[in-house]
C-alpha cells in the first residue's frame, strides 16, 4: 500500500500525470486514464488485490464502473480492456507479451514509439507505441516506483530489479534525457539454460562443454569477459548450476541477476544510498565473505574496486567466478588491473599482476551470445611485462553483419596446458 499511495501522491503533485486529450481511439491513453482514476479513488483496493488480501473481481468491478462512467467505448472488448488495465497496473502493459517471452533477453525503448528486442543476440524491431511522451513518462515512473525506485525531476535515472520476473530495469527521463523517457529491461529466464542448452543454442561446442564441466568440479577461478549483452551472465549462471551440489557459494551482486538453481548458495546484493542506513558495496560483500566458510565467490559483474577483493580472495585458495566488461580475452586481465587500482592497494603493480596471474585460471570471452575465445592463464612475465596465455578454443568468424551477428565455427586450438592439467589431476581427471 505505501508504494501505491506514494505513486498516487507523486503523480498528483506533479500535475502532469495522465492529463491527456479524450481521444477514444487512443487505447494507451484510455488505459492510462483508467489506471490513474483507480489509483486516485481506490489505492487501498489496488494494494489489497496486489497482496492477495481480496479477490481480483472487486478490482474488475471498479474498472468496469470507470469504463462505463467515462463511456470508453473504443472498439475493444471490455474483458480485453480490463486485462490490459491490469497488465498496466501490475504488469508491464504494452511490454507484457515481451516480458513473458522466455526467448527474449532484452527489451529497449529509446522513445515512446521506438522499441527493439533481442533474441539470442539478435536485435529486431517490435511494434510498440505508447501513444505519446506523457503516457510513456508516467509508465516509466510507475515501473520504477513499483519496484522500489525513485524517478522524478531531481532523480531522473533509476536502476531497479523485479526479482519475481527476474528483470533488471534501467529507466531515465527528462532532464537527464534530452530525447524523452527511455527504458532498458534485461531479462533473465525463469527456467535457466544449462550447458546442454547452450550447446544447442550455439553459444558453446561439445568439447567446450566438457571443459566447463571439468572446471566446475575443480577449484579453478574463471572470469567471463565481453561487452554488454554478450551472454556473460547466462554462461556464468550455467557454470554455477554445474558446480558440485555441496559446494558453498557466495553470490554477490549489485542487482539480482544470477538466480542460481544450485543449493547451498548465499545470495547477497549491495545496499544503495537511497535505501537508507549504511550503504553496502560489492567490495564489502566480498571482503566479509572471507569469514563465511565459503568454497567459491561469484560476483555478478565487476565494475569497481571490488576487483581487488576478488583477486585477493582467489589468491587465498577460494574459487572465484565473475563477469567483467572487456574488449578482448587478452584485455580482460588488464581491465581487472585498472579496476583493482581503484582500491588503492599497497602492493606494487608488478605484485598485483603476479597475484592476478596466479589467481585466475581461465578466461571465457563472449560476443553476440557465443564464446569466441577461451584462454588458459599461464602466468606473468615480469621482464616482458606481459601476461602469458595458452589459447584453448576460438570461434573463427566467417561473416559478421552490421548488427554484430556472427557466423563461423568453433576450433580447438591446443590441448590443456600444464596449469589445467595440474588442476584436473587434483580432482582425478586425466
Amino acid at each position: 500500500m505505501p508504494i501505491i499511495t506514494t505513486l498516487n501522491k507523486m503523480l498528483l503533485d506533479s500535475g502532469e500525470a495522465f492529463m491527456f486529450e479524450r481521444d477514444k481511439g487512443d487505447i494507451a491513453a484510455i488505459i492510462s486514464n483508467i489506471t490513474f482514476n483507480i489509483l486516485r479513488d481506490s489505492p487501498k483496493l489496488v494494494a489489497d488485490v496486489a497482496n492477495g488480501l481480496v479477490g481480483r473481481h472487486l478490482l474488475d468491478m471498479a474498472i468496469i464502473k470507470d469504463i462505463d462512467r467515462n463511456k470508453y467505448h473504443c472498439g475493444i472488448f471490455r474483458d480485453k480492456l480490463i486485462k490490459r488495465v491490469l497488465d498496466y497496473m501490475f504488469g508491464y502493459g504494452e511490454l507484457q507479451q515481451y516480458v513473458e517471452d522466455e526467448e527474449i533477453s532484452d527489451i529497449d525503448g529509446t522513445r515512446y514509439n521506438e522499441f527493439v528486442i533481442k533474441k539470442r543476440g539478435r536485435r529486431e524491431k517490435v511494434p510498440v507505441d505508447f501513444g505519446n511522451e506523457k503516457i510513456f513518462d508516467t509508465y516509466c515512473k510507475l515501473i520504477a516506483i513499483r519496484n522500489g525506485g525513485i524517478l522524478n525531476e531531481n532523480d531522473s535515472h533509476c536502476r531497479v530489479t523485479d526479482e519475481k520476473r527476474r528483470l533488471r530495469i534501467n529507466v531515465s527521463i527528462k532532464p537527464r534525457n534530452i530525447s524523452g523517457p527511455a527504458i532498458s529491461i534485461r531479462k533473465h529466464r525463469l527456467q535457466s539454460y544449462n550447458l546442454s542448452d547452450l550447446v544447442k543454442l550455439g553459444m558453446i561446442c561439445d568439447e567446450m562443454k566438457t571443459l566447463i564441466e571439468k572446471l566446475a568440479f575443480t577449484d579453478a577461478t574463471v572470469v567471463f569477459g565481453g561487452k554488454g549483452a554478450a551472454g556473460k551472465t547466462t554462461l556464468m549462471r550455467a557454470f554455477v548450476n554445474a558446480l558440485p551440489e555441496m559446494e558453498r557459494v557466495l553470490i554477490a551482486e549489485t542487482d539480482a541477476e544470477i538466480y542460481p538453481d544450485k543449493p547451498y548458495c548465499i545470495e547477497q546484493r549491495v545496499k544503495k544510498e537511497n535505501e537508507g542506513g549504511r550503504p553496502v558495496t560489492l567490495k564489502d560483500l566480498v571482503k566479509d565473505g572471507l569469514t563465511m566458510s565459503l568454497d567459491s565467490y561469484c560476483i555478478g559483474e565487476i565494475t569497481g574496486d571490488e576487483a581487488w577483493e576478488f583477486v585477493k580472495a582467489s589468491f587465498t585458495g577460494h574459487r572465484g567466478l565473475a563477469t567483467i566488461h572487456s574488449e578482448s580475452a587478452e584485455d580482460t586481465l588488464s581491465r581487472l588491473l585498472v579496476l583493482s587500482k581503484g582500491a588503492k592497494a599497497a602492493e606494487s603493480e608488478k605484485t598485483m599482476k603476479e597475484m592476478m596471474a596466479k589467481s585466475i585460471d581461465v578466461i571465457f570471452y563472449l560476443k553476440s551470445f557465443k564464446v569466441v575465445d577461451v584462454l588458459e592463464v599461464l602466468g606473468y612475465d615480469a621482464e616482458k611485462d606481459a601476461f602469458l596465455y595458452n589459447r584453448l578454443f576460438e570461434f573463427r568468424i566467417r561473416h559478421e553483419d552490421c548488427e554484430g551477428n556472427i557466423e563461423g565455427e568453433f576450433v580447438k586450438c591446443s590441448d590443456d596446458g600444464e596449469r589445467i592439467k595440474r588442476i584436473f589431476a587434483r580432482r582425478g581427471f586425466l
